[in-house]
């Protein structure tokens, strides 16, 4: 099973896990965006800014937050503009986050340009959810987006090793302990002699 494969049955995962939320739960956008890594997206909280712009927070889930290896799951969560007429974007702030949420980065662009909107996939895979309402991914309902985020990045742990039953172990022979030094030697008890029989009178 290729990265691809197994990334769409996680994702399925997620949402049948995150199907049974309370009433109270959101529906938020998943849409892979690269051979490891997610876009995950909360429609709720695009701000129009004017015209066709519009703003958003977007996390990107991914396999190796870092580059070590084994990889070591994360997030990045960026604030980014997009121009739904001229098919652009340019990002404004982001922060990189470790698997237990310690902030790794974070950074503020000082010369905000606009770019192509498919120069990247996950910065493309927001830019069609937010300006044409989707992208091909996957909706599910959560309390929270974190939610989300750690059910996608627990998607990537190895599975469990399967249980095996332990073999009893045989019994050792137990060691006759040697008397201590001074102490009585117990003797086995002296065979009683047979008594003699009779002899027969003549």
């Amino acid at each position: 099973m290729n990265k691809r494969s197994s990334l769409a049955l996680a994702a399925a995962a997620v949402g049948l896990a995150l199907a049974a939320a309370p009433a109270s739960a959101r529906s938020y956008y998943i849409i892979q965006s690269g051979a490891d890594a997610w876009t995950v997206m909360d429609p709720e909280g695009i701000e129009r800014l004017g015209g066709a712009v519009r703003k958003a927070w977007v996390v990107r889930v991914q396999r190796n937050i870092l580059t070590g290896n084994p990889p070591t799951p994360g997030y990045v969560r960026t604030l980014t503009e997009y121009d739904c007429e001229a098919n652009r974007t340019r990002w404004r702030e982001f922060s990189a986050f470790s698997r237990s949420g310690a902030l790794l980065v974070s950074k503020v662009n000082p010369n905000p340009e606009w770019g192509p909107a498919d120069e990247v996939s996950d910065t493309y895979a927001a830019h069609r959810v937010i300006c044409e309402g989707g992208g091909g991914g996957s909706v599910v309902s959560a309390e929270s987006v974190a939610k989300v985020v750690i059910s996608l990045m627990g998607s990537w742990d190895p599975a469990p090793a399967p249980f095996t039953p332990m073999t009893p172990l045989a019994k050792a022979p137990v060691a006759k302990t040697p008397p201590a030094k001074g102490a009585p030697v117990a003797k086995a008890p002296a065979a009683k002699a047979a008594p003699a029989k009779a002899a027969p009178k003549t």
